[in-house]
């Protein structure tokens, strides 16, 4: 019987990723997650800044001396929680994971789980308050911009922020703790059993858990 030419060798894949174990594997995944951790930080604070120079400062009076409407006190109330984590994570957040990163010189990184816990009780006191009320908070928001004084406003901010919409600003703090939970996750599949780091990022995660489980438990 002849060979017959086989052009699709995929055909034989039996669909079972088998998972090395090699240190170097895994520590290059454990480079890019951390890696990941750290510039999704960074654009993150980024975007809250954005949303604050286009669109929360501009609609508040009380905190800006060009806001678009006198007297509109009612958008601080709508922005307080949310005015709390922008500065939280430009200010301690960023650095703070940006210092657990591998050293240029000798390569020596800072425990990212203990960075982590570090600022649990911060991430808990801005979050959960702000979580809570996210429902309320947008749908408000989504009333007052139907208003026809409001309107061309939205569009123009809407153009300088890249197309983006106030709702794709407000619901980013809401995705952010599932991101951490994902990433921290991900984390700690690719650290071996034995690494000094294992106990704090399992420690990191379950705060991130209890976070978002407190968060459900009250939505209820």
């Amino acid at each position: 019987m002849r060979y017959r030419k086989i052009n699709n060798w995929g055909q034989f894949d039996d669909g079972k990723e088998v998972q090395s174990s090699d240190p170097g594997f895994l520590e290059d995944q454990r480079s890019r997650v951390r890696a990941e951790l750290v510039s999704s930080e960074e654009i993150y604070a980024k975007k809250l800044q954005t949303f604050y120079k286009h669109y929360a400062y501009p609609l508040s009076q009380e905190k800006h001396d060009h806001a678009v409407m006198k007297h509109q006190d009612k958008w601080d109330r709508y922005f307080k929680e949310l005015e709390n984590i922008k500065d939280f994570h430009r200010d301690v957040m960023v650095t703070n994971l940006q210092a657990a990163q591998p050293s240029q010189e000798d390569g020596d990184y800072e425990d990212i789980g203990e960075r982590f816990m570090n600022v649990a009780s911060y991430l808990t006191e801005m979050y959960v308050p702000y979580l809570r009320k996210f429902s309320e908070i947008r749908d408000s928001i989504k009333n007052e911009r139907r208003k026809s004084k409001y309107q061309q406003f939205f569009d123009d901010a809407s153009r300088q922020c890249g197309g983006l919409q106030i709702e794709d600003f407000l619901i980013m703090p809401v995705q952010r703790i599932p991101r951490y939970k994902m990433l921290l996750s991900e984390l700690i599949k690719y650290t071996p059993d034995d690494h000094e780091e294992k106990k704090s990022l399992q420690e990191a995660h379950e705060m991130i858990l209890k976070i978002l489980a407190d968060v459900n438990s009250r939505a209820n």
